[in-house]
């Protein structure tokens, strides 16, 4: 599996997110809107308006956000790396378990990938795990708070 399959499969993920959301941002956006001389003469008319209007700017914010996640992504290099960083892909072994990859990607939130056949899960460097993650190299062990206990993720393969 190669880094840039990975960014690929990430960048293909974060665009179909994006196209979806920006089909529902249309739909949300034509029940915004008030024509002519209409205007809502009811409490309940005026509040789905009011309430179409909300969802339109979280959409709308949603849309951005993955738009600035894109133009970071296409800046990650796609080279090798010696430590977790951005665009690194890392094994890691939790409590002694089977070895899991997962990839430091901007907006990752956990998005499920198969790239190559292989599983992985794209990590969000805000995530508690990213956090942890940060800066390790192979063979590092660090400490996850997760479900209220502390969890040691041995750090497998940095790449």
């Amino acid at each position: 599996m190669t880094r840039q399959a990975v960014l690929d499969a990430f960048r293909a993920h974060l665009e179909a997110a994006l196209a979806d959301l920006e089909r529902e941002s249309g739909a949300a956006l034509a029940g915004t809107r008030v024509d002519g001389d209409h205007r809502p003469e009811n409490r309940g008319e005026r509040a789905a308006v009011t309430g179409q209007g909300y969802l339109m700017a979280g959409l709308t914010a949603r849309v951005a956000e993955l738009r600035a996640h894109l133009d970071t992504l296409a800046v990650i290099d796609p080279g090798p790396r010696t430590k977790v960083t951005p665009g690194a892909l890392v094994s890691v072994a939790e409590d002694d378990g089977e070895p899991t990859w997962y990839a430091l990607l901007p907006g990752g939130q956990g998005a499920r990938l198969v790239v190559e056949g292989t599983p992985v899960v794209a990590l969000s460097p805000e995530s508690p795990l990213g956090t942890a993650l940060w800066g390790a190299v192979a063979d590092d062990t660090v400490e996850v708070q997760r479900g209220g206990r502390v969890v040691n993720v041995d750090v497998v393969e940095v790449a």
